[in-house]
């Protein structure tokens, strides 16, 4: 009998890993598709090693493959942890959402676009597999935030200039036809921009590693400014310099602040 009664006990549990597992292992396919997917919209970084990049208009090819993987490269982390980084499903839904809101600032939108379609087939695809997937859901709704007091202002800083960039640069657009798609990529660029690094200065839990990736992104956006100045939608030179001035400064911030405590801010895969 003692024997017969712990094999029923066992074999739910037993039952359950093998469950979980399962599941893990369904997050890493799912999003390690999704990942690819991702980095085939964040291509343009190989057209301009390539040389295919168009004339005027290099800074965008360059600086389309930050912005885009800021947006949604946290399918990576979540393929990678098996959806344990709660952080990268949080940056992945500021990420979209921040990219979604900069089509709203296009001048004169594209006719065919449908922004309630994409937005629910952006939840479908990208997030809600996770939410069906993972063991523990209610877990994705706590942000545990610790805002920083050094890294909060220097985020700000740098949003209010790159709102008003997409904002200027979304009056120029009409919809992404013809010569102006590159200003509808300047509208992504500063709106996934600004509001990722408010989002890492927030300091959720286990996020050691966003605010290194968004001053990398910025860093690497502002040295594109500087190499190609006078293309279109490059700020130039002087606020190139300026956006890598402020990459370093977030990224020592954000290394200062992590070392203050204890913090379990690397994300570990299952």
């Amino acid at each position: 009998m003692d024997i017969e009664a712990t094999h029923e006990r066992t074999t739910p549990i037993g039952e359950g890993d093998r469950w979980s597992r399962r599941r893990r292992w369904a997050i890493r396919l799912w999003y390690g598709v999704l990942g690819l997917w991702a980095l085939s919209m964040a291509r343009g970084i190989v057209y301009l090693s390539l040389g295919m990049a168009d004339p005027g208009e290099r800074f965008v090819s360059g600086s389309v493959t930050a912005w885009k993987l800021l947006a949604t490269g946290g399918v990576l982390v979540i393929c990678w942890t098996g959806g344990r980084s709660v952080v990268a499903f949080h940056a992945l839904v500021v990420g979209w959402t921040a990219w979604l809101l900069s089509e709203r600032l296009v001048a004169v939108p594209d006719p065919d676009q449908t922004p309630a379609l994409t937005a629910v087939a952006t939840i479908v695809i990208w997030l809600l597999p996770l939410v069906l997937l993972v063991p523990d859901r209610r877990r994705l709704l706590r942000l545990r935030l610790r805002p920083s007091a050094i890294m909060l202002p220097l985020a700000l800083a740098a949003a209010i200039p790159l709102v008003i960039y997409a904002v200027h640069y979304g009056a120029l657009s009409t919809g992404g036809n013809g010569g102006t798609a590159a200003h509808y990529d300047a509208c992504g660029l500063g709106a996934v921009l600004a509001a990722q690094a408010v989002f890492a200065a927030l300091r959720p839990r286990d996020n050691r590693w966003l605010p290194r990736i968004v001053a990398f992104a910025g860093g690497w956006i502002g040295l594109m400014a500087i190499i190609w100045p006078g293309d279109v939608t490059s700020p130039g030179r002087v606020w190139g310099a300026a956006l890598i001035c402020w990459a370093v400064l977030f990224a020592t911030a954000a290394e200062l602040e992590a070392r203050r405590g204890p913090d379990h801010d690397a994300p570990t895969a299952c």
